[in-house]
């Protein structure tokens, strides 16, 4: 069965710093990809003084350079308010499940609905699930949460990303404004390379030397159909 991918973040950064790796042999493997931005990041870090609407719209140049280097041509943007507070919860699970009936999606990502420090993030992973159980479809992959704000003790698949390492980091150098004063490549490269060094305790050689990891989260009803 083709591969048939929906990644949902809460910001335009988010896919590339958790999980670009991943993305990037997603598309080497000829997955098709649709990534879904739910918020316009006009209040993240803002070094600059731009105003929010010029953050706004240098975020989305941002998101769309930074999928390309990916392999991820399909990007939709929600234009929700860069808040967790502000963020129309029913519009975007209405969105959310008329794209997944439409897209079908054999596998989903999303960000972690508790384990995630950040709360739009939090509340963007607890949408991605319901609107999955409203749609009634249980993706034959499986939803996967992937790490940004907060980090997992324990997981349930891990992807060694050596080779397209250097794909994430021109991807998250993409965010000009955001990396401007906080260096996410730097971070996340670093918890990709103790992810692989640290990945058996009883392995005798590594399998790889970066790594990205991944919880399952259970879907929960009795009317899923699987797709």
């Amino acid at each position: 069965m083709d591969q048939n991918v929906l990644i949902v973040s809460a910001h335009p950064d988010d896919m590339e710093i958790g999980m670009g790796g991943t993305v990037a042999k997603l598309a080497e493997s000829k997955a098709m990809m649709t990534s879904v931005v739910v918020t316009n990041g006009g209040r993240a870090a803002n070094p600059f003084a731009w105003t929010e609407q010029r953050m706004v719209e240098v975020r989305r140049e941002e998101a769309l350079r930074a999928a390309g280097v990916l392999g991820v041509k399909d990007v939709v943007f929600f234009d929700e308010p860069d808040a967790a507070d502000e963020i129309n919860s029913t519009v975007v699970k209405q969105k959310l499940t008329e794209l997944i009936e439409h897209l079908q999606p054999t596998e989903v990502y999303a960000l972690h609905e508790e384990l995630d420090r950040h709360p739009a993030h939090r509340l963007v992973g607890k949408l991605v699930r319901e609107s999955l159980l409203e749609t009634g479809l249980a993706p034959s992959g499986g939803l996967w949460a992937y790490e940004v704000w907060g980090l997992f003790t324990t997981w349930d698949r891990i992807e060694y990303i050596d080779a397209y390492v250097a794909k994430k980091t021109l991807a998250i150098a993409e965010h000009r404004s955001q990396v401007a004063t906080i260096p996410y490549g730097e971070g996340v490269l670093g918890l990709n390379r103790w992810r692989a060094a640290f990945a058996d305790h009883q392995a005798s050689a590594t399998l790889g030397r970066y790594a990205e990891v991944f919880l399952r989260v259970a879907l929960s009803s009795s009317v899923i159909r699987r797709s």
